[in-house]
């Protein structure tokens, strides 16, 4: 996950806010807690999201410390302690991470990738006895997404189509036979965000992808020409093909959503469903780059 999913802050109570930060701190805690200092360093906002989620479907309230971190010494901040769905949320990210470092390593042999993968491998020992098939999936799904992108695949549905069935996998948290038309909606909920976090991520990395010449399905299906057209150009001509998939991925994860019918976090949900990924589509399709956005 790359850190697109992030709330509307100015549109956020302050408990809410206070809330959103304490998943955030809780699942950097929860990893230096079960797996050392170092694997903190590839925690990302995206993962609050899944946490939230996932541990709105559980009836306990949240146990919130108010703690010094050593990262922000100056001022206490809400911590958010003994939630299923932190522990969860922590553990998928770094086999994802460690998954990404290791195809990084396949492809550009890059010394952040060599160090990243030997910090990161006792971690991902460990998690794979606790998630092993879901591990076997995601990487399975991730060397997928790898071929299409080295056969310069032209088809942007079929290329975001495996790491939208790893996301709808990670989303995937509980397979008990109480749990199962819950866990239906989760996977829907998976295969939606990854479908526009593909999207939003190749739509934003256009211009650095024309430069390196990396894949990018966009540009590979509407065939890119640069003695024709400039890149601001070329964005501008599929903007509107773009802006509907988005919106369409966004119109299908809040309909799912609303069929969960949970009300604990419902507040930071829905900010971050209606408001946070639409000002996020925004954002990307009308400054082009991420970094245009309001910092949490």
């Amino acid at each position: 996950m790359l850190g697109y999913i992030v709330p509307e802050k100015s549109e956020l109570k302050v408990r809410e806010y206070e809330l959103y930060t304490g998943y955030y701190c809780g699942i950097c805690k929860s990893i230096e807690k079960r797996y050392g200092q170092v694997p903190r360093m590839v925690l990302s906002y995206d993962a609050v999201f899944l946490a939230l989620v996932v541990s709105s479907m559980e009836p306990c309230q949240e146990q919130i410390c108010v703690e010094r971190c050593p990262v922000h010494p100056i001022k206490k901040r809400c911590i958010v302690y003994n939630q299923k769905g932190i522990d969860y949320s922590a553990d998928m990210m770094l086999l994802l991470a460690y998954f990404n470092l290791l195809d990084d390593l396949q492809d550009e042999r890059s010394i952040k990738a060599v160090v990243g993968r030997l910090f990161l491998k006792k971690s991902y020992k460990k998690l794979m006895k606790i998630y092993k098939d879901k591990g076997i999936m995601i990487e399975a799904k991730l060397k997928e997404l790898n071929f299409l992108e080295k056969e310069q695949c032209p088809s942007l549905d079929r290329a975001a189509e495996p790491f939208a069935k790893l996301m709808e996998e990670v989303f995937a948290v509980d397979k008990s036979p109480d749990y199962v038309e819950k866990v239906k909606l989760l996977r829907h909920i998976g295969y939606h965000i990854g479908k526009w976090i593909y999207l939003i991520d190749a739509f934003d990395d256009i211009e650095e992808n024309l430069v390196s010449g990396s894949y990018n399905p966009l540009i590979c299906q509407f065939s890119y020409d640069k003695e024709k057209e400039s890149s601001k150009e070329f964005k501008n001509r599929i903007q509107d093909r773009v802006e509907f998939n988005l919106h369409f991925y966004l119109a299908e994860l809040a309909n799912t959503w609303e069929q969960l019918k949970t009300d604990k976090n419902q507040g930071l949900l829905e900010n971050i469903i209606y408001f946070g990924l639409l000002r996020k589509t925004e954002q990307i399709l009308g400054k082009g780059n991420i970094e245009d956005a309001e910092p949490l």
